[in-house]
């Protein structure tokens, strides 16, 4: 039978998970960071080093120039993106076993609003209302409802939509 790679592994306990997601959070900073220096300092460097080796011309050299940082920042935000589904798969994890804490510390990175993109189907959205209803904040729990209600569609924005009773609707 073939044993998992270390990042498929699920964390068992609570400080577990939550140490896990603080470290795949320290891994995204590093990695933004990474990357910004390499767009800002490397990759103009290497572009006007081979510009001037190959003679390209003002226009070849903005091709060259959009298509490396095109490239440069896809890379970037396919890395970032493996980051933030690493974190989803904790909170989920955690959200499942019931411990609340560690699915908040997981989750919360989704809520605010450079990140809220990375959640496309709203699912890291309701798992961190559902923590938020668990933890008896429920102002918290009724601005990330209100989030998924109107910016995401689907299962998870129905499930959201009959999470709360109707009588705290009104």
């Amino acid at each position: 039978m073939a044993r998992k790679k270390d990042n498929e592994r699920k964390p068992a306990t609570e400080q577990a998970i939550i140490e896990e997601a603080q470290r795949e959070l320290r891994v995204i900073w590093w990695r933004y960071t990474l990357w910004i220096t390499i767009l800002m300092l490397v990759a103009p460097l290497v572009m006007t080093v081979l510009a001037a080796l190959l003679r390209l011309g003002q226009v070849s050299f903005l091709v060259l120039n959009f298509v490396v940082v095109f490239v440069l920042v896809q890379v970037m935000l396919y890395h970032v993106r493996q980051s933030y589904l690493r974190l989803k798969q904790l909170g989920r994890t955690a959200v499942q076993k019931h411990l609340w804490q560690a699915a908040r510390v997981a989750l919360e990175p989704f809520s605010r609003f450079g990140n809220r993109g990375f959640d496309w189907d709203g699912e890291a959205h309701y798992l961190l209302m559902r923590t938020y209803l668990s933890l008896g904040d429920a102002p918290r729990a009724a601005k990330i409802r209100d989030f998924l209600l109107r910016y995401r569609r689907g299962k998870w924005v129905e499930r959201a939509r009959k999470a709360v009773p109707v009588e705290e609707e009104n």
